[in-house]
């Protein structure tokens, strides 16, 4: 499974904020959260409330409250961007307003300006991200609550090795 790379995250979120504010936060939104693109765009500005926000997972996954993150990198801000997004907006309403088809688009678009690998161009690598950066530090069943699965086995995916990752651990190994 793969996942981006650090430096590749902050390109695609810098790409997005360059286009919109908005954009940049529904992609912000589907990495801290782990959410798939049908999920985000069905987010409503209700689900926000007292720094934490509730997400209704589909696919007969669990329903989560997560705390909004906080960043010194303001690329990674979610609380200070989606606070201050959420009080412009009226009571019952989404807080994007697109399909998931238009949220892939815009995944591909921005992906492509920040030079990202097409096949990582898509919005379920956000989800993969978020899985792939916290498996090891976090703990498989921490992980597990976060990302809203049922059985341990859909994280268990997160523990798999790339071909990429087990290629290098190879190369390594040979050379010393």
């Amino acid at each position: 499974m793969e996942a981006l790379s650090k430096p590749e995250l902050l390109a695609l979120l810098a790409a997005a904020r360059a286009h919109s504010e908005r954009n940049w936060l529904m992609i912000l939104v589907a990495y801290s959260h782990a959410l798939r693109a049908s999920e985000v765009v069905k987010l409503q500005r209700d689900a926000v409330k007292d720094g934490h926000i509730t997400v209704a997972r589909l696919k007969g996954s669990l329903r989560t409250v997560q705390p909004l993150v906080a960043d010194l990198n303001p690329l990674l801000n979610e609380r200070v961007g989606l606070l201050a997004f959420v009080a412009s907006l009226p009571r019952n309403q989404r807080l994007f307003p697109v399909c998931r088809q238009h949220f892939w688009r815009l995944v591909q678009r921005y992906a492509a300006d920040a030079k990202i690998p097409e096949r990582k161009r898509h919005p379920h690598i956000l989800k993969h991200t978020m899985g792939m950066q916290t498996i090891h530090s976090a703990g498989i069943e921490n992980v597990r609550q976060y990302l809203g699965h049922k059985s341990m086995a859909s994280t268990g995916a997160y523990l798999k090795v790339t071909d990429a990752a087990a290629s290098d651990a190879i190369a390594k190994a040979l050379k010393g």
